[in-house]
């Protein structure tokens, strides 16, 4: 479930499980890990459309680097 705050949109881990094609210990993973920026004020994880966007916008920058499209 999405959430919009102060006109940014955040999501919850399931909604990127959707958005990403991963599970959720992968978006865990890589939130514990610092690869993918969140937020924890309790008990879940969001992220902001901005990070998530800053996200895939590394891994198309990466995926270009080995030269892989």
């Amino acid at each position: 479930m999405t959430i919009k705050i102060d006109n940014e949109i955040y999501y919850t881990v399931r909604d990127l499980t959707s958005l990403l094609s991963l599970t959720e210990l992968t978006v865990r993973a890589y939130l514990r890990e610092g690869k993918l920026l969140g937020h924890k004020p309790g008990q879940f994880w969001y992220v902001s459309q901005k990070n998530l966007k800053l996200f895939l916008e590394g891994n198309k920058e990466r995926k270009r680097f080995l030269g892989v499209f």
